[in-house]
Formats: C-alpha cells, sequence, structure tokens
C-alpha cells in the first residue's frame, strides 16, 4: 500500500495488527456509500493507535478509490483562535480533496503560504468549480472580519462538496475533545469556546458525510458528547492487541528499531505490557542504559526504567493524566483514592468504602465531584457509581512510584521485587506452551529470517544463496526496499497470509516458513503457497520475483521435484536460524 498522508508511526511497517478494527471500519465505510453508516467516536487513552488508525484508514481509502473522498484534520493542543481554526480546517479540506480528486498527493502537504485565492485557481484549473465558489464565499468572510460565518461555512463543505458531486465523504476528525478546550472566539484567546463542539450537533447526523472522531481523554470526549451530542455518535472503544498481534508487533519493532529480542523475551514482552501498543513501542525507545530485550533481567531492567526514572516515556505520559486531575482535586484526597482503588483493582469499591477508610468526610455529592474529575482524566474507572483503579499493572507502579508512602522504599526495591514475580509467573506461563506445539516458534523463526534478510544475507551473498536449492542462476540477496509479513488487504476474500515478503526492484523475495521439529512440508502446501503468492503478485503489482519455502523438519519424498517444476527455490538449513547474527549489526 502506498502512503498518501503522512502517518505519524514513521515506518509505516511499523504499523501492526488491529486486522479486527481495520475489517470493522473498512465495512462501515462501505456502509457510508449506501449513507447507511452512523458517526463514530473511537476511544482510548493516548498512544494506543487510534491516530495510526485513523491515518492507515485515511490511506486505504484513498488507494481503494472508492468514490468516498476522505478527511483527516487534527485539533491541536494548543490555544488557538477560531478564525485560525477555520482557515486551518477548510484550506486542509480543500487540499486533500485536490489530491483525491485529480490522484496527485502531493496537493496534500502542498499548502502553507497559500491563501484562498490560491486555492479557488487550483479548483478552477482542476474544473472542481463548486468547491472554487465555496472557497471564493469563505475569502471573503475571512476578508470582511465574519468570522462567525465562517466556521458554519467551512464546517458544512465536506458534506455540500459530496452532496453536489453525487458521492460521500468521511471526516475524520482527531482529538475532538480539544475543540472545547483550546478554541478561543478572540485573538487575545481571553474567551474560551467551551461549546464550540456543540456546533456539530446536527451536521453529524448526515450519512453521506458522517464523523469519526477521537479522543484521547476519554473521560472529556464522552463529557463532550453527552452533553453536547447526545445520541449522535457510536462509541467504539480501542481495545489492547491480542497476544499474537503483540508478538507480530514486537518482533516487528525488534528488526525495524534495532533491538533484538527472543522467542522468549517477546512472548514476555507481550503479556507484561497487557498488549499496550504504546508500551512495547515505549521498550524499543527506551534510553534505559545498556539496554537488553534479549534476557528476562534486561526486559525486566527496561520495564522498570520507563516505569520508574524520570525520563521514562510511559511515566511522563501516565503522569500527564495525573497532573491534569489533580488540580482539580484535593491532591491528597486525590492521591489516597487511587492509591486505595490501585490497591484492589481486582473488583469496584464502592462510595462508602472510600469514605470509611480513607476516613474522608464529606458529603456524597462532594465525593462524586472529586470523582468525577479523577473519572475524566482517566486514572480510575467507574460502573454504577463504584469504582476501580485502572486495570493496568504499569500504571500501578508509575502512580505509587510518586505517591506511595514510603517512595524510596518502593522504587529502591518494592517495584523490582513486583516485577520479579511478574515475569517469574509469565515465564512460567510460557514454558507451559513451548514444545512442539508453541504457536510462537513459527513467528521467531521469520524474524530471525527477515532479519537475516535485511542485515546480512546481501553482505554475506555466497555464503546464504549456499544454503539455498533451486534459485535462479543469475540470483543476488540485495538490500530489499521492505522486508515483512504480508497479510491479505481487509475484506478481500478469501483472507490469505504470507510469512515473508522481501520487496527490491532486482528481484523481490515471497517465503513460507515452516518451523516444525517432525512434519515434513509437503506437495499440498506447496500449492497452497505457490496459489497465495501468485494473488501477492497480482495485488502488490510485483516484478521479477523467486519463491521460497523454508523448512525446518524437511519435505516430503516428492515435494522437492515438484518445486523444481514450479520454479520454487527451497532450503531446510538451520543456518537461516542462526541466532548469533541478531547481535552483529
Amino acid at each position: 500500500m502506498k502512503t498518501y498522508l503522512k502517518e505519524k508511526i514513521g515506518n509505516p511497517e511499523l504499523f501492526t495488527g488491529r486486522k479486527r478494527e481495520l475489517t470493522y471500519f473498512l465495512n462501515w465505510t462501505e456502509g457510508i456509500r449506501r449513507e447507511f453508516s452512523m458517526s463514530t467516536a473511537i476511544l482510548s487513552r493516548r498512544k494506543t493507535g487510534k491516530t495510526a488508525l485513523m491515518q492507515r484508514l485515511y490511506n486505504m481509502i484513498f488507494e481503494r478509490d472508492m468514490g468516498i473522498v476522505p478527511f483527516y484534520f487534527e485539533i491541536r493542543e494548543a490555544k488557538q483562535w477560531y478564525g485560525h481554526l477555520c482557515e486551518n480546517f477548510f484550506m486542509t479540506y480543500a487540499y486533500q480533496y485536490f489530491a483525491f480528486k485529480t490522484r496527485r498527493p502531493e496537493y496534500i502537504s502542498g499548502w502553507g503560504t497559500e491563501t484562498f485565492d490560491d486555492a479557488a485557481e487550483i479548483a478552477r484549473k482542476e474544473g472542481f468549480d463548486f468547491l472554487a465558489s465555496i472557497i471564493r464565499g469563505v475569502g471573503k468572510l475571512q476578508e470582511q472580519g465574519k468570522t462567525d460565518r465562517m466556521w458554519d461555512a467551512v464546517r458544512e463543505t465536506p458534506r455540500r462538496v459530496a452532496e453536489h458531486d453525487g458521492e460521500q465523504a468521511l471526516q475524520m476528525i482527531d482529538e475532538f475533545q480539544f475543540l472545547n478546550r483550546f478554541v478561543y472566539w478572540d485573538r487575545e484567546k481571553r474567551h474560551k469556546a467551551e461549546d464550540f463542539a456543540g456546533s456539530y450537533l446536527h451536521t453529524c447526523e448526515y450519512k453521506n458525510a458522517p464523523l469519526l472522531i477521537s479522543g484521547s481523554w476519554v473521560g472529556w470526549l464522552m463529557d463532550d458528547l453527552n452533553t453536547m451530542l447526545p445520541g449522535r455518535f457510536q462509541y467504539h472503544h480501542l481495545e489492547n492487541l491480542p497476544e499474537d498481534e503483540c508478538v507480530e508487533m514486537t518482533f516487528r519493532y525488534a528488526l525495524i528499531g534495532g533491538a533484538p529480542v527472543t522467542e522468549e523475551t517477546a512472548c514476555l514482552m507481550a503479556q507484561v505490557t497487557e498488549g499496550n501498543p504504546f508500551y512495547i513501542s515505549a521498550m524499543f525507545r527506551s534510553k534505559c542504559p545498556d539496554k537488553d530485550l534479549t534476557t528476562e533481567e534486561g526486559l525486566r531492567k527496561t520495564l522498570e526504567f520507563e516505569t520508574l526514572h524520570k525520563e521514562g516515556i510511559i511515566r511522563g505520559t501516565w503522569l500527564e493524566y495525573v497532573s491534569s486531575a489533580f488540580p482539580k482535586v484535593n491532591e491528597t484526597y486525590a492521591k489516597d483514592i487511587v492509591l486505595y482503588l490501585s490497591g484492589h483493582r481486582d473488583r469496584f469499591v464502592s462510595r462508602a468504602e472510600l469514605k470509611r477508610h480513607l476516613g474522608l468526610d464529606m458529603p456524597d455529592h462532594q465525593l462524586d465531584q472529586k470523582m468525577d474529575a479523577l473519572l475524566k482524566s482517566d486514572i480510575i474507572e467507574e460502573n454504577r457509581f463504584q469504582y476501580r483503579g485502572v486495570q493496568d499493572n504499569i500504571f500501578d507502579k508509575v502512580f505509587r512510584s510518586r505517591y506511595a508512602d514510603d517512595i524510596d522504599k518502593f522504587v529502591s526495591k518494592g517495584a523490582s521485587e513486583e516485577y520479579k514475580a511478574l515475569l517469574e509467573k509469565l515465564r512460567k506461563r510460557y514454558e507451559s506452551l513451548s514444545g512442539e506445539h508453541n504457536r510462537y516458534k513459527g513467528a521467531f523463526a521469520e524474524f530471525v529470517i527477515s532479519h537475516h534478510l535485511v542485515h546480512a544475507a546481501h553482505r554475506e551473498n555466497d555464503r546464504f544463496r549456499g544454503m539455498m536449492r533451486n534459485l535462479p542462476d543469475d540470483f543476488r540477496f540485495v538490500a530489499y526496499e521492505s522486508v515483512r509479513q504480508y497479510h491479505s488487504p481487509p475484506l478481500h476474500k478469501p483472507e490469505f497470509q504470507l510469512d515473508i515478503f522481501a520487496r527490491a526492484e532486482e528481484c523481490s523475495l515471497i517465503w513460507e516458513v515452516k518451523h516444525r521439529q517432525t512434519t515434513k512440508f509437503s506437495i499440498g502446501e506447496a500449492r497452497a503457497f505457490l496459489k497465495k503468492a501468485e494473488e501477492l503478485v497480482r495485488l502488490e503489482e510485483v516484478g521479477k520475483h523467486a519463491l521460497v519455502v523454508f523448512s525446518s523438519a524437511g519435505f516430503t519424498r516428492e515435494t522437492p521435484d515438484w518445486l523444481i517444476s514450479h520454479g520454487i527455490a527451497w532450503t531446510e538449513d538451520d543456518g537461516w536460524l542462526d541466532t548469533s547474527l541478531l547481535m552483529k549489526r
């Protein structure tokens, strides 16, 4: 897939998993074509993948050219005048529209110093007369200082243009909750537009241009939607990654980020982070001295650094949430409440229990106000006026390292002992899955082979070529543009997956990897692999390529002849699984 809108995740190959969510939202997008889908809000805390999901969805819709015009806009977390927001929103939409309709993605990032006149001229030249007239009209409103009317005009433009064109639009607004918190009516930024989100009350109901919004401050966003936009949005809670996608993400970050892992530590990381993609990325980006993710001890030390050290990425992000809540609540009360709830995360706690155990001498309505502030800052959870700590063992360590009764003891000893006990428990669970049926052995083999293709094969061509059979005579390993696992696009039928796709202009490689102890690779498996590979070649428009099968248990007697007759290379050489090369970069 090509990247049209630059994705914040960085290297596009770092986007891992979210298969269920992408399938859901592509089906939801198909519903827009029938003017059926309802505006939707994606809810989860910061850095859990909302922006990555929305930007990837944008690029997929752009590439498919489904007749649905995608629009992505992020509300900045900074004070901004209402008039500037109107202009940024409108010009972002206009240039994204130009890009989509002309299939020229350079338009997306093409505006900065351009004026309304410049945009109107582009629209005229490209034949978008209706949009050109709207641009000129909005420009006049700006010249006349009628910013009170500008927002009504620009907010409705994606829907109006879609209606005029006989098409549909998808409006993605990232960090929607900041509309009420960082937009000001006046240039001097003294009068906050505290009900600004309410202007979408009717706009978001149109099914030809529904909204897909996100919010990292879940409590704030839910409060805005419930009070100002009641019944207008469906909710989609973005959960942590399932374990298999989490392990895949760990191997992907290890391959691209250059911090090696082992099969065991990848599984431990997936479990100790509870599938939180932010925690995994933070572990690989951590500034922990002598970071080593290939051992249990190294994993623990990195986790402790991220949790307890002032430069830990995870610690800094969680303390942002805490600092947003405590000015609104007496800090002593807040500390005691959160510590108590974190210590009883396995159950919900009533107000009466909190008041009794913490000695809170206040009426229920005052306690409710304090609990509401903690809820809106996403550091506790609630169900029918009962409360519990966030279901996250890492947040618990961050919070206690800041507010525990004996902070020094907790940081120097307590947290480390708790992490040791947790990792030991997880290691025993991992070992119970080890052996012939360990489901992650194949994933680790794919990671090691991918690592060799990225870092070693093209430098030691003779060595790695010598491990292969039936390669073309003129074949050489090269520096590949990308090396990744390949999943069929969402909604593709039938769904399929290929273990390694190494793209190169000279000759791409498509691998099937079977890391089994006794089961040999069969002709039936070879036929299935060839069929999937042919579909990948068609979908990705792959030029010259070679197919390769790795089978650690070898091949059935008749399979090599079949592979030769179909031009497929193969290997069972365990040199491809040499992990000593992982540490040599």
